[in-house]
């Protein structure tokens, strides 16, 4: 069982801080332990085998919070439960825990999750989980922003070029950027060869997204936009982890903890059609396109930016100046040219022939001597199989373009054809072997 006491504003010397107090029993908290041995992608990062259940839901003060500058203090949402359910629903969803809010919670967000969210998640209707709660269908009185999320990559920037043209209407254009530390792909301990205590993890990490955000802040400077920067200890008190599954169920909860401010909300598209997957065990961006109707309230409503490729998005900002200053795609922190994200974005736009128009964020030098080991590594992308691997959807998007512009190099094609012809010996090695063992029990069955 999750209960989600009644939210209450606390204000700070320079921060707004929206708290409700959350508890987690200990049978949910040890199945949500266990998930990371359960679900199939091993490659999530989980931090749940130190201090979990935590030691902070000892304290009296324990809860969920969302903290944003003063100045947006008054936005925030706490005659509702809105945010702190979608925040936790992924985390009950997966433990068949039931989740009890002490607040009303939008009548729209209750009755989407039952009939539309939970149906679609479920192949067995009996493990549905019950949301205890009172409704309201009054819309939240909102200072009517448009807003999106600015993390700098391919597809918030592409959103903030699209949504800020002349030809969107008013009432659609974008009126303010956000940047949410709420948990991330980007880790300490994927940089450095290190292991760090709960404390230390966490510090480094915020650590790094500030200066993430320090980034998405100079693109709102150059767009005269604001940015609003809000942090949540959803992931540090809570959810340890397993930030691929659940990204846009933080996103949105982020954003209706700030119902007073936005009116409307674009979500960056992470793929298109072919990318849809209703599988909660599969990345929250699979479904962000069902995600985004059931968490939209009376007043505010969550809409997807697009529905093109990646290569797609790329080609647009190619000579917009600030995805040619700013564009920061990388798994290892900042660029490093080497990581999938990358390479990616770099075979990208080495086929539209713009590489060197984005100096200022590559190493367009460490690009040439890596060019060809790049469209070989794209070869052999393309060949993965697009429903267990993400990697073989964007190059197989990327070789179609390459193939009708001509631009794989012969060598990366010898590179890959030698590589291919090598795995299928090895695969045939290791055929032969298995089958000679079969052969061998079987001869040995016989005989007894």
């Amino acid at each position: 069982m999750i209960n989600i006491g009644r939210p209450y504003i606390i204000d700070k010397n320079d921060c707004s801080v929206l708290f409700a107090p959350v508890s987690v029993s200990k049978d949910t908290a040890e199945k949500y332990k266990n998930l990371k041995d359960e679900l199939p992608d091993k490659s999530v990062y989980w931090r749940v085998n130190e201090d979990y259940p935590p030691a902070a839901w000892q304290s009296e003060n324990s809860g969920l919070w969302f903290e944003v500058p003063k100045e947006y203090g008054s936005y925030l949402c706490s005659d509702r439960s809105d945010a702190f359910l979608v925040a936790m629903f992924w985390y009950a969803f997966m433990t068949g825990s039931d989740i009890s809010c002490e607040a009303p919670v939008s009548e729209n967000v209750v009755f989407q999750i039952n009939h539309y969210l939970q149906e679609a998640l479920l192949k067995d209707q009996s493990r549905r989980i019950h949301i205890e709660c009172e409704t309201t269908d009054v819309p939240y009185p909102s200072f009517g922003a448009v807003g999106t999320g600015m993390s700098c990559g391919v597809d918030s920037i592409y959103t903030a070029w699209k949504y800020t043209q002349e030809t969107i209407p008013v009432n659609f254009r974008l009126s303010a950027l956000t940047y949410f530390y709420h948990g991330s792909i980007f880790h300490p301990d994927m940089r450095q060869k290190k292991t760090y205590t709960i404390k230390e993890f966490y510090a480094k990490t915020e650590e790094m997204a500030l200066i993430k955000r320090d980034n998405a802040q100079k693109v709102a400077d150059e767009m005269g936009l604001p940015l609003i920067y809000v942090k949540t200890n959803l992931d540090s008190d809570y959810y340890r982890g397993a930030f691929g599954y659940t990204a846009v169920y933080r996103n949105c909860a982020c954003v209706l903890a700030l119902q007073g401010y936005f009116s409307k909300y674009y979500l960056s598209s992470a793929g298109w059609p072919d990318f849809f997957e209703l599988n909660p065990a599969a990345g929250s961006e699979h479904y962000e396109t069902l995600l985004a109707g059931v968490f939209s309230t009376e007043g505010l409503k969550f809409l997807i930016s697009d529905y093109v490729t990646r290569f797609q998005k790329t080609e647009s900002i190619s000579d917009y100046p600030i995805a040619q200053n700013h564009l920061d795609v990388c798994y290892n922190f900042n660029n490093c040219g080497e990581c999938t994200k990358c390479r990616r974005t770099l075979l990208t736009l080495d086929i539209l022939g713009k590489t060197d128009e984005f100096g200022r964020v590559f190493s367009i030098e460490k690009w040439k001597n890596d060019r060809v080991r790049a469209y070989a590594w794209m070869l052999e992308q393309k060949d993965g199989n697009i429903t267990k691997n993400n990697h073989a959807i964007y190059a197989k998007d990327i070789y179609a373009k390459a193939v009708e512009m001509n631009a794989i190099p012969a060598e990366a094609v010898s590179i890959y054809e030698q590589k291919k012809a090598a795995r299928s010996t090895t695969e045939r090695k290791t055929l032969r072997r298995y089958l000679k063992k079969a052969v061998n029990i079987c001869r040995k069955a016989v005989k007894r």
